[in-house]
């Protein structure tokens, strides 16, 4: 799958003018999609060229009709879309029609052209850890999930057992069909895992730097579209490599993947926690790995009148001392650590095949959901144990 297929021109003309630029784009990026992205995307190609001419109109032609009212403009050889673009589409009266029906052909088109093999089918690991120093005592953890899973006692607090875990982890022998970024992620707010070799990890900490020279330029958009796009367009063509962490510049695909992570929104640029999530929701859906590492921080409170509201670090923009918010970032955690959760029952290769782990570093017992969680067993577990029963799973 390392060799570029040719773009399907052909394919790509027949198919709604709002496929047209985003296709182009996958193909034009190909070298830095991951292996997973790969399979999928010519899956898809594969599956749409075959389909016979009758079903592929019939697939499609909703769609087509409602684009053809929509008035979009857009030319569908375009390499890509810009912000003009998109604001029109969801302006439009119809966008919610038109979404609608995005959502069916992709169902449609997902479930005829899911990849199988033994990639879909390996057991998998998904690990979220709520920071140290949040008060426990204030609110059940994940009240909803905890019905739904089993409570493995520990023999001491989660937190002093990650280091041996997250190393046996990452240093386990995966299976050869796997290439190196489909193996383990790391996503933490801290710079605890920095040290490990061999896998991604990316953590909030240490792209300080990459942090500050995005919001820097973005703060420089003049309140026009066309300063919106070329500015994006700067960010993302700038060469990043020299204030990115060097485990991570000298991976292209996880580079351009850190990069897309930090400007796609969703306050990764400003909030730690927001980070943490958004990058580990984007790895299981993007690289699927086959286990994943995702460490909550502590928030500090908001300063009043700090701008956060637009593209800021409120330490610069309010030189008042800064404090932890303990009982917010529980919250945040909680709920943020719950949609890590929820992005993987979203892809297709991780419902029925993966042991998840939920817990707090304070605490002496972690959460366990899917695969396996019933028979975990009910004497407390030592670090070694916990590691043990983790590669077990992982095979």
């Amino acid at each position: 799958m390392s060799d570029q297929p040719p773009v399907p021109v052909d394919l790509i003309r027949r198919l709604p003018a709002t496929f047209g630029p985003a296709l182009r784009d996958q193909f034009a990026q190909w070298n830095l999609l991951f292996s997973a992205e790969r399979r999928q995307l010519q899956a898809q190609m594969d599956w749409l060229a075959k389909l016979p001419r009758e079903e592929f109109d019939g697939l499609f032609a909703p769609l087509a009709a409602i684009e053809s009212r929509m008035a979009l403009g857009w030319d569908s050889n375009a390499a890509a879309l810009g912000v003009r673009d998109t604001g029109i589409l969801a302006r439009s009266p119809l966008y919610p029609q038109w979404r609608a029906e995005v959502e069916r052909v992709f169902s449609r088109i997902d479930e005829a052209a899911a990849p199988s093999g033994p990639f879909q089918k390996l057991p998998r690991l998904l690990v979220c850890v709520l920071p140290a120093g949040v008060p426990l005592e204030e609110q059940t953890l994940w009240p909803e999930l905890a019905a739904e899973g089993a409570w493995l006692p520990l023999a001491g607090p989660f937190g002093a057992m990650l280091a041996p875990f997250a190393s046996a982890i990452a240093t386990r022998r995966p299976p050869p069909e796997l290439d190196a970024d489909e193996r383990t992620w790391v996503i933490e707010c801290g710079s605890r895992f920095t040290a490990l070799a061999g896998v991604p990890v990316l953590s909030w900490a240490d792209i300080e730097a990459l942090r500050r020279e995005f919001l820097h330029r973005l703060n420089a958009v003049q309140r026009d579209l066309r300063s919106v796009d070329r500015t994006g367009d700067e960010l993302r063509r700038a060469d990043i490599a020299h204030i990115t962490p060097h485990s991570l510049a000298a991976n292209a695909r996880v580079r351009e993947f850190l990069r897309g992570v930090l400007l796609s929104g969703n306050g990764s640029l400003v909030f730690p926690n927001s980070f943490v999530e958004w990058a580990a929701a984007e790895a299981l859906r993007r690289a699927q790995p086959q286990a994943l590492l995702a460490c909550f921080g502590m928030r500090q409170k908001l300063k009043p009148f700090s701008s956060l509201v637009l593209f800021e670090d409120q330490n610069r923009a309010n030189p008042v001392a800064s404090s932890d918010d303990p009982s917010g970032s529980l919250v945040d955690a909680l709920l943020l650590s719950g949609y890590v959760y929820l992005a993987a029952q979203r892809v297709a290769c991780y419902p029925g095949h993966t042991l998840t782990l939920l817990g707090a570093a304070d605490s002496d017992r972690v959460l366990a959901l899917g695969a396996r969680a019933a028979e975990l067993p009910g004497s407390p577990a030592s670090a070694e144990a916990l590691a043990s029963l983790a590669l077990g799973w992982l095979g």
